[in-house]
């Protein structure tokens, strides 16, 4: 019986509409062809007959030496006055009848005399008549998208594909290349001829244009990612969204509030890169509005449209407020619900049991709840000497980013992938061959093949230094051999799996430890992970694929790097490489396939991969821009207990503070005066995970007999401008106006602040 994908490659021969496969790119000279050319040698060794259409190596010895043994379709070649072109020669590729044709630059507009005005009609034409194509296009020139493009780098775009047609391909795929990589093979002459470098230099090849296009690139391919997976079979075994992704819906009612609260929402879409919708609850059908509530809801809307927001109408059809947000959330795959505070009066007009708030805090699941303090719009920025009198400065790496500019210090280069098998290992050895033959002394460390014949491959003609071998009982481990490389002292050196703890007796207990001493010795370092191996996203990766993962690295390690190279595979291709044994053992291959390596899992971490890297693009050219306004920044407290949920809290802390680049603090309101030694066991936990994140950690005994009195009195002492919670266990019954939260004293005395309430079941 033949698995789903042995299934999918004999469709490609027997299907009547060809498969199209898509790399995009951000700009010249990514790998664009190389890669897709390597893809169709991958595929012919499966038994299909590939053949080339069209390519242009433009003269890069790399990409040619890549065509190796494959049959090329001679092109069709046209005389337009005195010039010669050549074009795909649809007609002797649909007479060879392959089962998959590679076809180059698909945004490329044919000679005048050829059977369609553009390439990718040449595509389609092939795509209709049975034969699958892989073909390769840069990010600007998607329509739609090359506006953004424009924008980003001031040069005019001419020639598009239209956005559907990304839609049409059953695969697409991110080739992603630092913009530090790129000028270095620009420079090295292996994208223009040396009399264009410079110029290109100074104006498309700008860093900070290379940077906005890779950053289009990899959101353009997520969110491609994101509307595969919500058809994906599988899908409905994860609940709630998945993803890295942001959605914020901002709630409106009264217009005197709703210009604040929509721009509220409006910074943290833009900061977050989240879509953004504005809700207003009607009492009555549409239809049935009066004109006076009909002019209100206009110029509701209104303000939604000068904010880029979606507008949602929405009848309350005799539910309860809470219940219409809350609905509408799930339909949208809301993740962050933005509410104004309710004002005093009203909280005892309201009742109990009508106010949306409430409602909320009890049947939110999956997604947070930030209720903006309508006096913290007005708070003055806070004295930075005062966080010496709160918290020391003791972290080795408070800012990263400034650790990593240090020039005596080596430099950070990570790869970064979604799953076991993409690739980062290959492409870090691959990597490391070509910067030997340019004169730069590099070694393997300690490389982890997975006895992976490919991987094993590229090790030819590079240095590997010995292991340190330690034993414990029986077994013997193969470690790192720190003291091996410092006295070696190479100048860079290639240790795998990032996130590995070493073994007991190890110079340090986690292998990114070592690395950092490396660096600071002025060795230069290439490293790989997946992406779920970082702390702040173990629970989110927990809660897709049901897969606790033991060894994780913290995410401020990833702002040390240089570069951070994301390595993309598609679902398919990853599965595909797993059956043919070259990820696991043939007795692993049905298990991983039923569990972690189902569609739905490795497309949802895709995604989170794709958009951290894009993220990490952005927050290095916000850091530019922050670093030359020197703004002071803001500050965001996690309020905790010591147990096992608070984790979650923190991390989810982390994240948003990182988004904004704010100070992260974390509390913890002591109400006994003497802990239980569990207890002290569990505080010292989340203390030591408060300051892997670089947060402030602060401990307070209980004020007034009131926790809720206590958060808002150090609130107001650090001048926060935000507070993150977890979702409250709310009374039921007769008496739950009597019996208040924590929350409930914050909402009536935090008017200053926001409130951010993050759902129990998120990411759980």
């Amino acid at each position: 019986m033949k698995t789903p994908d042995e299934k999918h490659f004999d469709d490609l021969k027997c299907a009547e509409t060809g498969a199209l496969k898509l790399f995009i790119g951000s700009a010249p000279g990514v790998g664009k062809t190389y890669t897709m050319l390597r893809a169709a040698h991958d595929l012919r060794a499966r038994g299909l007959d590939v053949v080339i259409g069209l390519i242009d190596h433009h003269g890069r010895p790399d990409t040619e030496m890549q065509v190796g043994s494959l049959e090329i379709i001679p092109p069709l070649t046209l005389h337009v006055k005195g010039r010669t072109f050549e074009e795909v020669n649809l007609q002797a590729i649909c007479a060879r009848n392959p089962d998959i044709v590679v076809i180059d630059e698909l945004a490329h507009t044919n000679a005048p005399g050829s059977q369609f005005p553009k390439r990718y009609m040449d595509v389609e034409y092939l795509l209709d008549h049975g034969i699958s194509v892989l073909s390769a296009v840069n990010v600007q020139h998607i329509e739609g998208i090359h506006e953004e493009a424009e924008a980003v780098t001031g040069i005019s775009v001419k020639e598009l594909i239209p956005a559907a047609f990304l839609r049409k391909a059953r695969e697409v795929e991110v080739i992603d290349v630092t913009p530090e990589t790129l000028r270095q093979r620009l420079l090295d002459g292996s994208i223009y001829p040396h009399d264009k470098v410079n110029h290109a230099l100074q104006n498309f090849f700008q860093k900070s244009n290379l940077s906005g296009l890779r950053e289009l690139a990899l959101r353009v391919v997520a969110e491609d990612v994101e509307e595969r997976l919500q058809n994906a079979y599988g899908r409905n075994k994860i609940p709630g969204p998945v993803g890295a992704k942001e959605t914020i819906m901002v709630c409106v009612n009264y217009l005197v509030r709703a210009q604040p609260l929509i721009s509220r929402g409006y910074r943290m879409a833009k900061r977050l890169k989240a879509d953004l919708y504005v809700l207003c609850v009607s009492d009555v059908a549409e239809d049935l509005i009066s004109e006076k509530e009909r002019e209100r809801i206009r110029r509701l809307n209104h303000l939604a449209m000068e904010y880029d927001a979606e507008w949602i109408l929405e009848p309350r059809n005799d539910r309860k407020v809470g219940e219409v947000i809350m609905s509408v959330a799930e339909r949208m795959n809301v993740t962050q619900i933005v509410f104004g505070q309710t004002s005093k009066n009203r909280r005892w007009r309201l009742g109990v049991d009508a106010s949306p708030v409430r409602h909320l805090m009890r049947s939110m699941r999956y997604v947070d709840l930030r209720i903006m303090g309508w006096d913290s719009e007005v708070s003055t920025p806070h004295d930075h000497a005062h966080s010496s009198e709160l918290g020391s400065s003791s972290h080795p790496l408070r800012d990263a980013w400034a650790w990593a500019k240090d020039g005596r210090r080596g430099k950070l280069t990570i790869y970064i992938g979604a799953a076991p098998g993409v690739g980062k290992t290959y492409k870090m050895l691959q990597d490391a061959r070509d910067w030997k033959k340019k004169g730069v002394d590099v070694v393997a460390g300690l490389i982890e093949t997975h006895g992976r014949e490919e991987t094993i491959a590229q090790f030819t003609g590079l240095e590997v230094l010995p292991k340190r071998e330690v034993a414990i009982g029986i077994p013997l481990y193969d470690e790192l051999d720190v003291e091996g490389i410092l006295r070696r002292k190479p100048q860079v050196v290639l240790i795998d799996e990032l996130a590995h703890t070493n073994a007991p007796g190890s110079m340090h207990e986690k292998r990114y430890q070592d690395i950092l001493l490396l660096l600071e010795r002025g060795i230069d370092v290439v490293t790989a992970v997946n992406v779920q191996h970082l702390e702040s996203l173990h629970d989110k990766v927990e809660h897709i694929t049901g897969v606790r993962v033991r060894e994780r690295v913290p995410d401020w390690f990833m702002k040390v790097a240089s570069e951070v190279k994301l390595i993309d595979v598609t679902p398919e291709t990853l599965q595909q490489r797993l059956l043919d044994g070259k990820i696991y053992s043939q007795d692993k291959i049905e298990r991983a396939l039923s569990h972690f390596f189902q569609i739905a899992n490795l497309s949802a971490l895709r995604e989170i991969a794709l958009l951290e890297v894009a993220d990490d693009v952005d927050q290095r050219m916000e850091k530019v821009r922050e670093d030359e306004a020197a703004k002071p920044r803001e500050r965001i407290l996690v309020c905790v207990n010591h147990r096992p949920h608070s984790e979650k809290l923190i991390r989810r802390g982390w994240r948003i503070a990182d988004r904004l680049n704010a100070e992260l603090w974390v509390l913890v309101v002591l109400v006994d005066e003497k802990l239980s030694e569990q207890e002290e066991h569990d505080l010292l936990r989340i203390r030591k995970l408060s300051e892997q994140f670089d947060a402030q950690f602060i401990t307070r005994p209980v004020a007034n007999h009131s926790v809720g009195c206590t958060i808002v009195d150090v609130s107001k002492e650090l001048q926060a401008k935000q507070l993150v919670t977890g979702q409250p266990i709310l009374a039921r019954g007769p008496l739950q106006f009597l019996r208040k939260t924590p929350i409930d004293y914050v909402l009536e005395n935090g008017d200053f602040v926001d409130l951010h309430i993050v759902g129990i079941a998120r990411d759980a």
